[in-house]
């Protein structure tokens, strides 16, 4: 097959394109054509014979970059994201199939004014801790009018696909039961954001259990205020036994949480965070240098989009990325392949931790359940996902 996979759109989606990519890749009758911009490039490296980059000029236009893509006779062709450039993609009449990537399904169906103004009026309610005026109120009410033409453009995508031999792609299966709802079931496809690749476990021998949080620290859709909460009520429990690895930069919104972060470093209990952006090396390094990754997730982050459903959290592909467990809240739906090597908590975090700090065998054979785990997520075993 000849395959496209575009990315214009998002930089930070490179591990879903290289998901795609190298999957595709491992049948070598596959020819696969990544198109990016130039500004992109340096995030992609592959050795394969059958994977070519092709760059969008700097001075040339969207509209001309996909009309050149549109020329060539590809067997189908990926659309990683839309999050811009929504009516280059809504007016172009594709020859080929086209399989297209949604990530946060709340704002591709069913998504109507009705739905619109009541996710406008719950963010005007409930504001974040960000003081700013501009962040609480003028932004919700700007985005809210723009995206009266980006939902017209996204309809115009959607109703094509609907209406072709094109599909859907949602990265669980969850997200696909939810998606049957608006669209028929063959026409969806569920492939993962990210695939599992060899990788070398940083996290033996450690003096202390490191539990990772990978991800911007936002309080919007992640629930800091309840972990802070624990630590700091059972210091005496935790001081010089655990490190939380806050891996991802604070904002603005998030700031207020550094005085606690100080007193609990004072207090014994190593909390390493970040003030800036951090390397992709950087970043990986510190991920595998966890024992368990923790998923602190608001399971329904406001009145429409729920995780496990209408999107899907990174912390998922984090854990198939570095083959470590994983701890999530009661509510959010884990892949069923990667059950074993994971815990639920109702609330209070407090049991979990202690547990993992004072039986170091339940931490050792969760992390060998992951590393079984994640052997569903390499390529050669994802492939009939994409072709069948």
């Amino acid at each position: 097959m000849k395959i496209a996979l575009i990315e214009i759109c998002e930089a930070n989606h490179y591990n879903a394109v290289e998901a795609l990519a190298l999957t595709y890749a491992v049948s070598k009758s596959n020819q696969i054509t990544v198109f990016i911009t130039d500004e992109m490039a340096k995030l992609y490296h592959f050795k394969e014979d059958n994977i070519q980059i092709i760059k969008k000029n700097k001075d040339q236009s969207v509209t001309d970059f996909l009309a050149s893509i549109n020329q060539i006779n590809f067997d189908r062709i990926h659309i990683n994201t839309i999050s811009t450039y929504f009516k280059e993609f809504a007016f172009i009449d594709w020859k080929s199939k086209v399989i297209l990537t949604v990530h946060n399904l709340d704002t591709w169906f069913n998504n109507g004014f009705s739905r619109r103004r009541k996710l406008l009026s719950f963010k005007l309610l409930n504001p974040s801790k960000n003081p700013s005026l501009k962040h609480n109120f003028y932004l919700p009410i700007k985005y809210f009018f723009k995206d009266f033409k980006h939902q017209d453009y996204r309809d115009q995508i959607i109703h094509k696909i609907k209406n072709s031999e094109s599909q859907i792609l949602v990265y669980s299966e969850s997200q696909k039961t939810y998606l049957t709802q608006f669209i028929e079931k063959k026409k969806i496809i569920a492939f993962p954001f990210c695939i599992h690749q060899e990788s070398e476990d940083l996290s033996i021998n450690h003096q202390k259990l490191r539990i990772c949080i990978p991800g911007m620290v936002d309080t919007h859709r992640r629930d800091y205020d309840s972990l802070f909460f624990v630590l700091t009520d059972h210091v005496d429990d935790f001081k010089g036994k655990l490190t939380i690895d806050l891996l991802g930069f604070i904002p603005d919104s998030g700031k207020y949480l550094i005085p606690k972060i100080k007193q609990l470093n004072e207090a014994g209990i190593d909390v390493i965070f970040n003030e800036e952006f951090i390397s992709k090396d950087v970043f990986q390094k510190r991920l595998f240098s966890s024992d368990i990754i923790l998923g602190n997730l608001k399971v329904n982050i406001n009145s429409q989009s729920k995780y496990g459903e209408t999107k899907e959290t990174g912390v998922i592909f984090n854990l198939i990325k570095a083959a470590k467990p994983g701890i999530f809240p009661v509510g959010y739906p884990i892949p069923t392949d990667l059950k074993s090597s994971c815990i639920s908590y109702q609330n209070d975090l407090y049991p979990v931790i202690f547990d993992l700090i004072q039986d170091q065998n339940k931490l050792n054979k969760l992390k060998e359940s992951a590393k079984i785990a994640v052997q569903n997520y390499e390529p050669q075993n994802l492939f009939a996902q994409l072709v069948n």
